[in-house]
């Protein structure tokens, strides 16, 4: 039986494929038709936020060979370690893999980060390529004798209001720092104050904090007339607040029978964070006795004008007296108006309070229980006293005549009642 023609033209075209991948093989030494691509190296780590520096270099002459320091530093905008392996094309010096650089670079700026030793007759320009930007080091750069760099100090935060304890360093990179010029420090480009430079390159001052927001904080280094050094220049950022009311302590007052008293920290200005820890302390009344010892930390948020914590209070002994013990603060993290609260415990009867007999018109009243009142107490419900029996009898035997016989019955009840208190 012969094949369908459709069914032959099939096979031949399915023969001629396989001689082709074939050929392909023997050609190639692989597949020719299902070739698939290596995977490639992964691509280097990238940041917009660094930028390389070079802080200055240094040769020394050795007879034939110049010998070049280069010290090189960077700058981070990122507000987290970021990592870029060296040689990875995104770290590189003139093309060589690894030659010492960092790979781990911080936020802020940063001078010194690493040094290299070159021979500046084989190598007289270098370029260190870092995330995209880069910088020639070269015999143009500033000669480390002369080269400055000045490193800040300044806290992070501040509220309006106070001031701002700031010290810079200013140091040279392969001698000893300055003792001579003036560091210019500055808040978002205005002078605030000039302070000569002191032993060591330091240079202190307190600045008052300018209103609510973000700023930053310079520290220029100005060589002093006649010298040879160069001015440098540090920065720091500054998040100013409004300035919180100032805190104090209050607390609630306690009645008998309380098994707790409310302690509150309060402010007038709720503006900005503030924390400030509080502990009891022992006056009259004793801590485990009179009332549980207790410390901690509060805290208020923005916009929050109280917190609030408690003190336990156990049951006293019969007897017990009045007695006071305190809860002070410290530790703030603001102004403090009111650091001490007087718990006041009011005493403790000796004995319970006897029932009192809650009785009514005609008598025959139950007992009823004692008043929660100290005794003598002026507002206590005074007892009702049960009327004797007998003069029970003779009132009831008093209506029935008044009832029964009018006048005379009025006369019969004086009568009997003069003859009970005769015989009284």
């Amino acid at each position: 039986m012969t094949p369908p023609a459709s069914l032959r033209s099939a096979c031949a075209l399915g023969v001629a494929l396989l001689g082709v991948a074939l050929i392909g093989v023997a050609l190639t030494g692989g597949p020719a038709l299902a070739a698939v691509a290596a995977p490639g190296p992964a691509p280097a780590a990238t940041s917009p936020d660094l930028t390389p520096i070079v802080d200055c270099v240094q040769d020394a002459p050795l007879g034939a060979v110049t010998s070049r320091t280069v010290v090189l530093g960077y700058r981070s905008a990122a507000t987290a370690p970021v990592t870029v392996a060296a040689g990875s094309g995104a770290n590189d010096l003139s093309g060589v893999v690894d030659r010492g650089q960092p790979s781990t670079f911080q936020p802020g700026e940063h001078h010194g980060a690493w040094l290299l030793t070159v021979d500046a007759a084989a190598e007289p320009s270098l370029t260190w390529t870092l995330t995209g930007r880069s910088v020639a080091v070269d015999a143009t750069a500033p000669a480390c004798t002369d080269a400055t760099a000045v490193a800040i100090s300044a806290p992070a935060t501040a509220t309006t209001g106070g001031t701002i304890a700031v010290s810079a360093l200013v140091t040279r990179f392969l001698l000893a720092p300055p003792d001579t010029g003036a560091v210019i420090f500055a808040i978002d480009g205005s002078p605030a104050l000039a302070v000569p430079v002191g032993p060591g390159g330091v240079a202190r001052a307190d600045l008052p904090a300018p209103a609510a927001g973000p700023h930053t904080v310079t520290a220029a280094f100005a060589p002093a007339t006649g010298s040879t050094l160069r001015p440098a220049t540090g920065a720091a950022t500054l998040t100013v607040a409004a300035a919180s009311g100032p805190l104090a302590v209050v607390t609630d007052s306690v009645v008998a029978g309380s098994t707790s008293v409310r302690v509150s920290v309060t402010r007038t200005v709720a503006s900005g964070p503030a924390t400030v820890d509080f502990a009891t302390l022992d006056g009259t009344a004793h801590a485990g006795t009179d009332y549980a010892a207790a410390f901690g930390t509060l805290a208020l948020a923005d916009g929050q004008d109280t917190a609030t914590t408690t003190v336990s209070l156990p049951a006293r002994a019969p007897g017990s007296p009045a007695s006071v013990f305190f809860v002070v603060l410290k530790h703030a993290t603001v102004d403090v108006a009111g650091a001490v609260a007087v718990v006041s415990l009011p005493a403790v009867p000796a004995t319970p309070l006897p029932a009192v007999t809650a009785g009514g018109a005609g008598g025959g009243g139950t007992a009823g229980p004692a008043s929660a009142l100290p005794q003598h107490d002026p507002t206590a419900q005074s007892p009702v006293v049960a009327a004797p029996v007998g003069q029970d009898l003779l009132l009831l035997l008093g209506a029935a005549l008044i009832t029964a016989g009018g006048i005379a019955g009025v006369i019969g009840l004086v009568r009997s009642v003069r003859a009970r208190d005769a015989l009284s």
